[in-house]
């Protein structure tokens, strides 16, 4: 469950044909975007077939009118924004923790994704199984 380590982000500076090109393969490995939830994911696929519609036969952005060029940028903040916070979720975490019922404190790693899925889990069972919610913590 890792984001690319490579930036992610679209950068209008450059050609985005290969941008685009190397974000999509990153996606189908069903490895690099693993954090992203199906609906992210498909906003990225859909917004970067948007980009690609519009690019031209050299794989570079005509000249567009400037309602094209507000969806073409519009597009491509949704795509950096969305990528971005994946790769923040891919984050590992470490922590010391100690095992109900001993002592002896283990480190366990967790990405930031890992760890909010499994909290949001543990909630769905305490709500299921009637037990009252913690407080909201940090």
């Amino acid at each position: 469950m890792h984001a690319a380590s490579t930036n992610p982000m679209i950068d209008a500076g450059k050609p985005l044909a290969p941008q685009i090109d190397r974000i999509q393969t990153e996606l189908a490995d069903n490895k690099t975007y693993s954090e992203l939830k199906q609906a992210d994911r498909a906003q990225v696929v859909d917004a970067l077939s948007r980009i690609r519609g519009k690019l031209g036969d050299d794989g570079v952005l005509p000249p567009l009118d400037p309602a094209a060029q507000a969806e073409v940028a519009s597009d491509q903040t949704l795509v950096n924004t969305i990528l971005a916070k994946a790769k923040a979720d891919s984050r590992l975490i470490c922590r010391r923790e100690t095992a109900i019922g001993s002592n002896r404190a283990q480190t366990v790693c967790m990405t930031v994704a890992e760890r909010a899925a499994m909290r949001e889990q543990t909630m769905d069972v305490m709500r299921k199984t009637g037990i009252s919610q913690p407080e909201n913590r940090p």
